[in-house]
């Protein structure tokens, strides 16, 4: 039936598409896009709020019969970036960009919403929350802070996101951790500086720099399950005003990602080791913080187990990958699954990987992630589902 449906629906949400990318904005800043999809869920019949968090906006469909309450998660922010791609639904603003293809996870919520407020297969309530902020990876942090789940409640909690790493159409499922942690590692060395030929007579901040990331980087290879997913990288080194002078500061950021709670808070001592080891070995001073501003998103089993029942019913088998492999990329989705059991699911898609320049949204799998989550509103809002399957 969705199918049906969707043929009559598909130039409606290709226009949302459209109308969404050439307009972008950035985290918390989604004032546009906020109204448009308000706007959409209004026309649908939904009891709509918004402002939840900055510029979030909630959707909330309630059926005839008592249920279960199932909501589904999807973000509002484009990139701060220029668009390359070649598409005549281009980007206005040069210097913003959809370029995760958030724009196309908005619209696959809103034709989910769609199908759903026409057909009422569902018992129970609704639920469709569209996030701000999640590339700064603060907006659902927002969204809980203005009490989000004490003033929309819900049972389970449901997000996907568009994949390079599977074939286009193809649904990919992890069984526990669908992506990583993200930290940031901000470090400073304090030296006292010197002439380049005369190192002897100060501390040699660079020096201490260079030993510092590679004793990172090697120790991690060393205390770490060589099993398990953890990486730490270096993208900014600054210090120094000429070539012979030895600098009194070295700056120095990266990032932390694993997909395991534990590696997280081990890999986390190693850079403060390192840092002790280095301030020993130079007789420099190294401040190293370790902010830690996203956490592992973890997929609740029942949810999995419900997400590859409605991928198996709406795609096939043959288009679904189970016990996908969690990406090293991260979300704040994992703040609302650590409140609400849920599920965070990939649809592949063909072309260059999101936050590349040249990257576009494949409009053909809408209906892919719309009708797995019509399909999981209509089996998980029963109040017949056993909530007591979650761990």
């Amino acid at each position: 039936m969705f199918d049906t449906w969707y043929d009559i629906q598909r130039q409606t949400s290709h226009d949302w598409l459209r109308d969404l990318h050439r307009h972008p904005e950035t985290g918390f800043e989604e004032v546009r896009t906020a109204e448009f999809v308000a706007a959409r869920l209004t026309e649908l019949g939904y009891a709509v709020e918004t402002g939840i968090g900055g510029t979030g906006v909630v959707g909330t469909l309630h059926a005839e019969t008592p249920g279960r309450c199932i909501a589904f998660r999807a973000e509002l922010d484009a990139l701060p970036m220029t668009e390359s791609a070649q598409v005549d639904y281009a980007s206005t603003d040069p210097a913003r960009f959809h370029g995760c293809g958030h724009d196309g996870h908005m619209v696959t919520a809103l034709t989910a919403a769609a199908y759903l407020a026409k057909t009422r297969e569902f018992e129970g309530t609704i639920r469709f929350i569209f996030q701000p902020a999640e590339e700064l990876l603060t907006g659902a942090r927002a969204m809980i802070a203005d009490g989000l789940f004490d003033r929309f409640p819900c049972d389970e909690i449901y997000a996907l996101h568009n994949s390079p790493d599977l074939p286009a159409g193809v649904i990919g499922i992890p069984a526990t951790a669908a992506l990583s942690s993200a930290d940031n590692i901000d470090i400073t060395i304090r030296a006292n500086g010197a002439h380049g030929s005369m190192p002897h007579t100060g501390e040699d901040a660079i020096a201490a720099c260079a030993h510092l990331i590679t004793a990172v980087q090697q120790a991690a290879t060393r205390v770490v399950d060589a099993r398990a997913a953890g990486v730490i990288s270096f993208g900014l080194v600054h210090g120094g005003t000429a070539r012979n002078i030895l600098p009194d500061t070295v700056r120095v950021e990266g990032t932390m990602r694993t997909t395991d709670a534990n590696v997280r808070d081990r890999l986390a001592q190693v850079v403060q080791d390192a840092a002790r080891a280095t301030e020993t070995l130079f007789g420099v001073v190294i401040e190293a913080e370790v902010d830690k501003v996203a956490r592992v998103t973890m997929n609740s089993a029942a949810c999995v187990t419900a997400v590859t029942a409605s991928a198996f019913r709406t795609a096939g088998s043959d288009r679904v990958t189970e016990k996908a492999r969690a990406m090293m990329a991260s979300e704040d989705f994992s703040e609302l699954s650590a409140r609400v059991p849920g599920a965070y699911f990939f649809v592949g898609q063909s072309g260059p990987a999101p936050h590349h320049p040249e990257f576009v949204f494949d409009t053909g799998i809408i209906p892919v992630g719309a009708a797995i989550f019509a399909d999981l509103a209509r089996t998980r809002t029963s109040k017949s589902v056993n909530s007591e399957t979650f761990e």
